[in-house]
Protein backbone atom coordinates (compact mmCIF):
# COMPACT_ATOMS: atom_id res chain seq x y z
CA UNK A 1 0.00 0.00 0.00
CA UNK A 2 1.47 3.34 -1.07
CA UNK A 3 1.68 5.90 1.71
CA UNK A 4 -0.24 9.15 1.15
CA UNK A 5 2.13 12.08 0.63
CA UNK A 6 1.56 15.76 1.25
CA UNK A 7 0.76 18.29 -1.46
CA UNK A 8 2.40 19.70 -3.35
CA UNK A 9 3.92 16.37 -4.33
CA UNK A 10 7.70 16.70 -4.78
CA UNK A 11 8.66 15.80 -8.36
CA UNK A 12 12.06 14.99 -9.79
CA UNK A 13 12.61 15.03 -13.55
CA UNK A 14 15.25 12.76 -15.07
CA UNK A 15 16.07 14.02 -18.56
CA UNK A 16 16.08 17.72 -19.45
CA UNK A 17 15.53 17.60 -23.22
CA UNK A 18 12.81 19.05 -25.43
CA UNK A 19 9.84 17.23 -23.89
CA UNK A 20 10.94 18.17 -20.35
CA UNK A 21 10.18 21.81 -21.13
CA UNK A 22 6.49 20.97 -21.56
CA UNK A 23 6.40 18.81 -18.43
CA UNK A 24 7.98 21.50 -16.28
CA UNK A 25 5.59 24.15 -17.61
CA UNK A 26 2.51 22.00 -16.98
CA UNK A 27 3.54 21.04 -13.45
CA UNK A 28 4.50 24.61 -12.54
CA UNK A 29 0.93 25.92 -12.95
CA UNK A 30 -0.62 23.17 -10.79
CA UNK A 31 -1.02 23.27 -7.00
CA UNK A 32 -0.87 19.46 -6.92
CA UNK A 33 2.85 19.08 -7.57
CA UNK A 34 6.10 20.99 -7.72
CA UNK A 35 9.37 20.15 -9.48
CA UNK A 36 11.95 20.08 -6.71
CA UNK A 37 14.89 18.64 -8.68
CA UNK A 38 16.06 17.71 -12.16
CA UNK A 39 18.83 15.59 -13.59
CA UNK A 40 20.46 14.89 -16.93
CA UNK A 41 23.38 12.80 -18.13
CA UNK A 42 25.02 16.12 -19.05
CA UNK A 43 25.31 18.13 -15.80
CA UNK A 44 25.42 21.48 -17.58
CA UNK A 45 22.10 20.74 -19.30
CA UNK A 46 20.44 20.00 -15.94
CA UNK A 47 21.83 23.20 -14.41
CA UNK A 48 20.60 25.35 -17.30
CA UNK A 49 17.18 23.67 -17.17
CA UNK A 50 16.93 24.25 -13.41
CA UNK A 51 17.82 27.91 -13.82
CA UNK A 52 15.20 28.36 -16.57
CA UNK A 53 12.40 26.82 -14.54
CA UNK A 54 13.34 27.89 -11.01
CA UNK A 55 14.07 24.32 -9.86
CA UNK A 56 16.04 24.18 -6.58
CA UNK A 57 18.30 21.21 -7.32
CA UNK A 58 20.18 20.05 -10.44
CA UNK A 59 21.66 16.64 -9.69
CA UNK A 60 23.11 13.50 -11.22
CA UNK A 61 20.36 11.02 -12.26
CA UNK A 62 21.12 8.53 -9.48
CA UNK A 63 20.30 11.01 -6.72
CA UNK A 64 16.72 11.39 -7.94
CA UNK A 65 15.82 7.91 -6.75
CA UNK A 66 16.03 9.11 -3.14
CA UNK A 67 12.56 8.98 -1.50
CA UNK A 68 13.76 11.50 1.11
CA UNK A 69 14.18 14.05 -1.69
CA UNK A 70 11.28 13.33 -4.05
CA UNK A 71 7.87 11.66 -3.93
CA UNK A 72 7.54 11.15 -7.68
CA UNK A 73 10.23 10.48 -10.29
CA UNK A 74 9.43 11.37 -13.91
CA UNK A 75 11.61 9.69 -16.53
CA UNK A 76 12.05 11.70 -19.75
CA UNK A 77 15.18 10.05 -21.15
CA UNK A 78 15.64 8.03 -24.38
CA UNK A 79 13.45 4.88 -24.56
CA UNK A 80 16.25 2.36 -24.09
CA UNK A 81 16.94 3.80 -20.61
CA UNK A 82 13.33 3.82 -19.35
CA UNK A 83 13.22 0.34 -17.81
CA UNK A 84 16.55 0.69 -16.01
CA UNK A 85 15.82 4.12 -14.52
CA UNK A 86 12.25 3.24 -13.57
CA UNK A 87 13.37 0.05 -11.87
CA UNK A 88 16.03 1.94 -9.89
CA UNK A 89 13.42 4.39 -8.59
CA UNK A 90 11.01 1.58 -7.71
CA UNK A 91 13.71 -0.39 -5.90
CA UNK A 92 14.76 2.74 -3.99
CA UNK A 93 11.23 3.10 -2.60
CA UNK A 94 10.09 6.28 -4.35
CA UNK A 95 6.27 6.35 -3.89
CA UNK A 96 5.51 7.20 -7.52
CA UNK A 97 7.23 6.70 -10.88
CA UNK A 98 6.00 8.11 -14.18
CA UNK A 99 7.61 7.11 -17.49
CA UNK A 100 7.43 8.87 -20.86
CA UNK A 101 6.37 6.62 -23.70
CA UNK A 102 7.16 3.87 -24.24
CA UNK A 103 7.08 2.35 -20.77
CA UNK A 104 9.87 0.04 -21.98
CA UNK A 105 11.20 -1.03 -25.37
CA UNK A 106 10.02 -4.62 -24.88
CA UNK A 107 6.86 -6.09 -23.40
CA UNK A 108 8.95 -8.29 -21.09
CA UNK A 109 10.66 -5.23 -19.57
CA UNK A 110 7.33 -3.41 -19.27
CA UNK A 111 5.74 -6.38 -17.49
CA UNK A 112 8.70 -6.59 -15.10
CA UNK A 113 8.21 -2.92 -14.16
CA UNK A 114 4.50 -3.42 -13.51
CA UNK A 115 5.23 -6.44 -11.29
CA UNK A 116 8.02 -4.69 -9.40
CA UNK A 117 5.84 -1.63 -8.75
CA UNK A 118 3.01 -3.80 -7.44
CA UNK A 119 5.35 -5.73 -5.14
CA UNK A 120 6.94 -2.55 -3.80
CA UNK A 121 3.69 -0.60 -3.42
CA UNK A 122 4.85 2.02 -5.94
CA UNK A 123 2.30 3.82 -8.09
CA UNK A 124 3.47 3.47 -11.68
CA UNK A 125 2.26 5.78 -14.43
CA UNK A 126 2.96 5.79 -18.15
CA UNK A 127 2.61 8.22 -21.04
CA UNK A 128 1.02 9.18 -23.30
CA UNK A 129 -1.37 11.31 -21.31
CA UNK A 130 -3.14 12.87 -24.29
CA UNK A 131 -6.15 10.66 -23.47
CA UNK A 132 -6.74 13.01 -20.53
CA UNK A 133 -7.20 15.95 -22.91
CA UNK A 134 -10.44 17.39 -24.19
CA UNK A 135 -10.60 15.58 -27.58
CA UNK A 136 -10.32 12.05 -26.17
CA UNK A 137 -12.72 12.84 -23.32
CA UNK A 138 -15.21 14.31 -25.81
CA UNK A 139 -14.97 11.28 -28.08
CA UNK A 140 -15.40 8.92 -25.13
CA UNK A 141 -18.59 10.70 -24.08
CA UNK A 142 -19.93 10.51 -27.63
CA UNK A 143 -19.33 6.75 -27.64
CA UNK A 144 -20.55 5.88 -24.14
CA UNK A 145 -23.66 8.08 -24.35
CA UNK A 146 -24.73 6.52 -27.64
CA UNK A 147 -24.32 9.64 -29.77
CA UNK A 148 -22.65 7.64 -32.57
CA UNK A 149 -24.75 4.53 -31.99
CA UNK A 150 -22.95 1.19 -31.86
CA UNK A 151 -19.24 1.50 -32.74
CA UNK A 152 -18.67 -0.48 -35.92
CA UNK A 153 -15.13 0.29 -37.12
CA UNK A 154 -12.20 2.69 -36.78
CA UNK A 155 -9.31 3.91 -38.89
CA UNK A 156 -6.18 5.67 -37.69
CA UNK A 157 -3.08 6.88 -39.49
CA UNK A 158 0.15 8.64 -38.68
CA UNK A 159 1.77 9.53 -42.00
CA UNK A 160 4.92 11.66 -42.17
CA UNK A 161 8.24 11.95 -43.97
CA UNK A 162 10.15 11.29 -40.73
CA UNK A 163 11.58 13.23 -37.77
CA UNK A 164 14.74 14.10 -39.67
CA UNK A 165 12.76 17.01 -41.12
CA UNK A 166 12.53 18.80 -37.78
CA UNK A 167 14.81 17.13 -35.20
CA UNK A 168 18.57 17.82 -35.21
CA UNK A 169 19.35 14.34 -33.80
CA UNK A 170 16.75 12.03 -35.37
CA UNK A 171 18.68 8.77 -35.10
CA UNK A 172 17.01 7.90 -31.78
CA UNK A 173 13.61 7.73 -33.51
CA UNK A 174 14.98 5.24 -36.05
CA UNK A 175 16.78 3.05 -33.51
CA UNK A 176 16.09 -0.69 -33.40
CA UNK A 177 12.80 -1.30 -31.62
CA UNK A 178 11.53 2.26 -32.15
CA UNK A 179 10.54 3.60 -35.59
CA UNK A 180 7.15 5.23 -36.28
CA UNK A 181 5.19 2.45 -34.55
CA UNK A 182 6.76 3.14 -31.15
CA UNK A 183 7.60 6.83 -31.52
CA UNK A 184 4.20 8.04 -32.74
CA UNK A 185 2.01 4.96 -32.95
CA UNK A 186 1.89 4.82 -29.16
CA UNK A 187 -0.37 7.89 -29.11
CA UNK A 188 -2.81 6.30 -31.53
CA UNK A 189 -2.83 2.87 -29.90
CA UNK A 190 -3.37 4.39 -26.45
CA UNK A 191 -6.28 6.47 -27.73
CA UNK A 192 -7.87 3.55 -29.58
CA UNK A 193 -7.61 1.32 -26.50
CA UNK A 194 -9.02 4.07 -24.29
CA UNK A 195 -12.01 4.67 -26.55
CA UNK A 196 -12.81 1.22 -27.93
CA UNK A 197 -11.47 -1.25 -25.37
CA UNK A 198 -8.39 -3.42 -25.06
CA UNK A 199 -6.86 -4.72 -28.27
CA UNK A 200 -7.17 -8.50 -28.34
CA UNK A 201 -5.94 -9.52 -31.80
CA UNK A 202 -3.54 -8.09 -34.38
CA UNK A 203 -2.33 -8.64 -37.92
CA UNK A 204 0.50 -6.60 -39.35
CA UNK A 205 2.86 -5.82 -42.18
CA UNK A 206 6.05 -3.74 -42.07
CA UNK A 207 8.69 -2.45 -44.48
CA UNK A 208 11.73 -0.20 -44.63
CA UNK A 209 11.58 1.77 -47.85
CA UNK A 210 14.38 4.28 -47.17
CA UNK A 211 16.99 2.78 -44.83
CA UNK A 212 19.36 5.68 -45.54
CA UNK A 213 18.00 8.97 -44.20
CA UNK A 214 19.31 12.55 -44.34
CA UNK A 215 19.12 15.10 -41.52
CA UNK A 216 17.34 18.23 -42.76
CA UNK A 217 17.88 20.72 -39.93
CA UNK A 218 20.30 21.81 -37.23
CA UNK A 219 24.10 21.82 -37.24
CA UNK A 220 24.24 18.30 -38.73
CA UNK A 221 21.97 19.06 -41.70
CA UNK A 222 23.04 17.10 -44.76
CA UNK A 223 24.50 14.19 -42.79
CA UNK A 224 23.12 10.71 -43.49
CA UNK A 225 22.32 7.87 -41.10
CA UNK A 226 20.71 4.42 -41.23
CA UNK A 227 17.22 3.52 -40.02
CA UNK A 228 17.38 0.33 -37.94
CA UNK A 229 13.60 -0.07 -37.44
CA UNK A 230 10.82 -0.54 -40.01
CA UNK A 231 9.79 2.84 -41.39
CA UNK A 232 6.27 1.91 -42.50
CA UNK A 233 3.89 -0.31 -40.49
CA UNK A 234 0.26 -1.23 -41.21
CA UNK A 235 -1.89 -3.21 -38.79
CA UNK A 236 -5.38 -4.63 -38.54
CA UNK A 237 -6.51 -4.68 -34.92
CA UNK A 238 -9.55 -6.02 -33.11
CA UNK A 239 -10.80 -4.66 -29.78
CA UNK A 240 -12.42 -6.69 -27.04
CA UNK A 241 -15.67 -4.95 -27.98
CA UNK A 242 -15.42 -6.50 -31.44
CA UNK A 243 -14.50 -3.31 -33.32
CA UNK A 244 -12.11 -3.84 -36.27
CA UNK A 245 -9.45 -1.13 -36.59
CA UNK A 246 -7.01 -0.32 -39.36
CA UNK A 247 -3.87 1.57 -38.36
CA UNK A 248 -0.82 2.82 -40.25
CA UNK A 249 2.33 4.47 -38.87
CA UNK A 250 4.88 5.74 -41.36
CA UNK A 251 8.02 7.82 -41.73
CA UNK A 252 7.79 7.37 -45.51
CA UNK A 253 4.79 9.51 -46.51
CA UNK A 254 5.62 12.83 -48.21
CA UNK A 255 2.17 14.17 -47.33
CA UNK A 256 -1.40 13.11 -46.49
CA UNK A 257 -5.01 14.26 -46.42
CA UNK A 258 -6.16 11.37 -44.22
CA UNK A 259 -7.82 11.95 -40.87
CA UNK A 260 -5.71 11.08 -37.87
CA UNK A 261 -8.44 8.99 -36.29
CA UNK A 262 -12.03 8.21 -37.30
CA UNK A 263 -14.57 6.12 -35.41
CA UNK A 264 -17.57 4.91 -37.36
CA UNK A 265 -20.77 4.11 -35.49
CA UNK A 266 -24.15 2.88 -36.62
CA UNK A 267 -25.57 6.42 -36.40
CA UNK A 268 -22.60 8.75 -36.93
CA UNK A 269 -18.87 9.09 -37.58
CA UNK A 270 -16.56 11.16 -35.41
CA UNK A 271 -13.14 12.49 -36.41
CA UNK A 272 -10.52 13.23 -33.76
CA UNK A 273 -7.58 15.64 -34.06
CA UNK A 274 -3.97 14.49 -33.82
CA UNK A 275 -3.74 12.29 -30.68
CA UNK A 276 -0.21 13.56 -30.17
CA UNK A 277 -1.77 16.70 -28.67
CA UNK A 278 -4.16 17.50 -25.84
CA UNK A 279 -6.37 20.01 -27.64
CA UNK A 280 -8.45 20.23 -30.79
CA UNK A 281 -12.00 19.85 -32.07
CA UNK A 282 -13.87 16.55 -32.49
CA UNK A 283 -16.09 16.60 -35.57
CA UNK A 284 -19.26 14.57 -36.10
CA UNK A 285 -21.36 13.76 -39.12
CA UNK A 286 -24.61 11.95 -38.47
CA UNK A 287 -26.08 9.36 -40.80
CA UNK A 288 -28.78 11.73 -42.02
CA UNK A 289 -26.55 14.82 -41.89
CA UNK A 290 -25.14 16.72 -44.83
CA UNK A 291 -22.14 18.32 -43.13
CA UNK A 292 -19.56 17.93 -40.37
CA UNK A 293 -20.09 19.87 -37.14
CA UNK A 294 -18.05 20.21 -33.93
CA UNK A 295 -19.05 18.26 -30.85
CA UNK A 296 -19.35 20.27 -27.62
CA UNK A 297 -16.25 19.52 -25.53
CA UNK A 298 -16.79 17.12 -22.64
CA UNK A 299 -14.34 19.15 -20.56
CA UNK A 300 -12.91 22.62 -21.06
CA UNK A 301 -9.75 22.67 -23.12
CA UNK A 302 -6.83 24.24 -21.25
CA UNK A 303 -4.47 25.61 -23.86
CA UNK A 304 -1.57 25.99 -21.42
CA UNK A 305 -1.70 22.37 -20.26
CA UNK A 306 0.19 19.91 -22.43
CA UNK A 307 2.41 16.96 -21.60
CA UNK A 308 2.48 16.35 -17.88
CA UNK A 309 -1.23 15.84 -17.22
CA UNK A 310 -0.46 12.20 -16.45
CA UNK A 311 2.10 13.28 -13.85
CA UNK A 312 -0.55 15.44 -12.19
CA UNK A 313 -3.00 12.52 -12.26
CA UNK A 314 -0.41 10.33 -10.51
CA UNK A 315 0.51 13.09 -8.06
CA UNK A 316 -3.16 13.48 -7.10
CA UNK A 317 -3.36 9.73 -6.42
CA UNK A 318 -0.25 9.91 -4.24
CA UNK A 319 -1.94 12.71 -2.30
CA UNK A 320 -5.01 10.56 -1.64
CA UNK A 321 -7.27 11.08 -4.66
CA UNK A 322 -9.22 7.83 -5.04
CA UNK A 323 -10.43 8.36 -8.61
CA UNK A 324 -9.44 5.67 -11.09
CA UNK A 325 -6.27 6.55 -12.98
CA UNK A 326 -6.04 6.27 -16.76
CA UNK A 327 -2.31 6.65 -17.46
CA UNK A 328 -1.14 3.60 -15.53
CA UNK A 329 1.68 1.13 -15.82
CA UNK A 330 -0.88 -1.40 -16.99
CA UNK A 331 -1.98 0.86 -19.85
CA UNK A 332 1.66 1.29 -20.87
CA UNK A 333 2.17 -2.47 -20.72
CA UNK A 334 -0.90 -3.06 -22.90
CA UNK A 335 0.43 -0.75 -25.62
CA UNK A 336 3.85 -2.44 -25.40
CA UNK A 337 2.12 -5.80 -25.93
CA UNK A 338 0.19 -4.46 -28.96
CA UNK A 339 3.35 -3.06 -30.56
CA UNK A 340 5.35 -6.22 -29.99
CA UNK A 341 2.51 -8.34 -31.34
CA UNK A 342 2.21 -6.22 -34.49
CA UNK A 343 5.92 -6.51 -35.21
CA UNK A 344 5.95 -10.24 -34.45
CA UNK A 345 3.07 -10.92 -36.82
CA UNK A 346 4.58 -8.64 -39.48
CA UNK A 347 7.81 -10.64 -39.42
CA UNK A 348 6.33 -14.15 -39.55
CA UNK A 349 2.96 -13.74 -41.23
CA UNK A 350 2.28 -15.90 -44.27
CA UNK A 351 0.04 -13.91 -46.60
CA UNK A 352 -2.58 -15.82 -48.57
CA UNK A 353 -1.72 -15.38 -52.26
CA UNK A 354 -4.40 -14.27 -54.67
CA UNK A 355 -4.63 -16.52 -57.70
CA UNK A 356 -3.58 -14.88 -60.94
CA UNK A 357 -6.31 -14.16 -63.46
CA UNK A 358 -3.91 -14.64 -66.37
CA UNK A 359 -4.69 -18.35 -66.83
CA UNK A 360 -8.43 -17.84 -66.65
CA UNK A 361 -8.22 -15.02 -69.20
CA UNK A 362 -6.24 -17.21 -71.59
CA UNK A 363 -8.75 -20.05 -71.23
CA UNK A 364 -11.63 -17.66 -71.87
CA UNK A 365 -9.99 -16.59 -75.11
Amino acid sequence: MTAVVNMPVRVGLIGCGMVAEEYATTIRISPTATVIACADQIPGVAKAFADRHGIPFALAPGFLSDPDLVDLVVILTPPDTHARLARAAIDAGVPGVYVEKPLAVTAVEAAALVRAAAEKGTLLGAAPDTVLGSPSQTALLAITSGVIGQPRAATASYLSAGPERWHPNPERFHAAGIGPLVDMGTYYLSTLSFLLGSITAVHGAAATFRPTRTIRCGPRAGQSFTAHAPTHVTALLESDTGVPITFTASFDAPSTRSSHLEIHGSDATIVLPDPNFHTGVVLIRRRAGQAWSPLPPAKPAVATVERGMGVLELAAALAGDSRERICTGESGLHVANIIESIMSVAQVASPTPIASLAGAVREAR
